[in-house]
């Protein structure tokens, strides 16, 4: 039996449809010898083969010259002003992860644009270097870390990763105003679904909820603004992740 790795299942997958799109009827055979001849099972020497090699080595190239086109626009965007760390050292640590796993960190860019259609890019970026940060945690300062990313096509994230003992005030504050968020919906689910018997309790759970979701919200929205400020942003909403 014959083990495809997962770099090369793609390849093929790619090959079998560019064979396909250009094979003429009755030659049924040549896109299983050029699938063969790539995969390294013995064929028929000649075109299929070098076909078949080209064919792959030109996307691999492609896939290396845009993974390292995302390592680059990372680096660029943390030299420059619109990356923003409570930890002094989070540039520098981040440059050299960027340099050390640069296919790693490619990998979750591409995961993230295939996981959420319609995602910018710059979005994807900044995510995936929160995301470097987090399985990288021992590099950095101890205590908890806050990213800044100014966006140029959207609100400013702000990015809260916990210290080294899983603690962090803007994280629960950002599950904290998430869960209230979904509760307040619940509430007015069961209001607007309820009976007669049920409506002086759904409305009173209605208030409560709203109460509770519009105290954590602008509790974390305080907090989110008093980061935007030692951050330099000037009355710019910020998104807290």
């Amino acid at each position: 039996m014959t083990t495809i790795s997962p770099t090369t299942n793609a390849v093929l997958q790619i090959l079998r449809r560019t064979v396909e799109s250009d094979q003429e009827p009755g030659a049924a055979n040549s896109t299983d010898g050029l699938i063969k001849a790539a995969n390294g099972i013995s064929t028929e020497p000649g075109r299929a083969t070098t076909q078949a090699a080209d064919a792959i080595n030109n996307t691999l190239l492609d896939m290396k010259a845009r993974a390292d086109g995302y390592v680059g626009m990372a680096l660029e965007f943390v030299n420059s002003d619109r990356f923003k760390s409570s930890d002094p050292d989070a540039k520098e640590t981040l440059k050299a992860l960027l340099n050390e796993n640069g296919d790693i960190f490619a990998a979750r860019i591409e995961a993230e644009l295939q996981n959420k259609p319609g995602l910018k890019l710059e979005e994807a970026i900044a995510t995936a270097l929160t995301a470097t940060v987090r399985s990288n945690r021992s590099r950095f300062a101890e205590t908890e870390i806050v990213l800044g990313y100014d966006l140029k096509h959207q609100a400013n994230q702000i990015h809260y990763i916990a210290d080294a003992d899983g603690h962090s005030s803007g994280g629960y504050l950002a599950q904290a105003a998430g869960e209230a968020s979904e509760g307040l919906m619940e509430a007015r689910k069961w209001h607007m679904n309820a009976k007669d018997g049920e409506l002086q309790d759904a409305t009173a759970a209605v208030e409560a909820a709203d109460r509770r979701y519009r105290n954590v919200y602008s509790l974390l929205q305080d907090w989110n603004t008093m980061w935007a400020k030692k951050f330099g942003w000037k009355d710019e909403p910020a998104e807290a992740r």
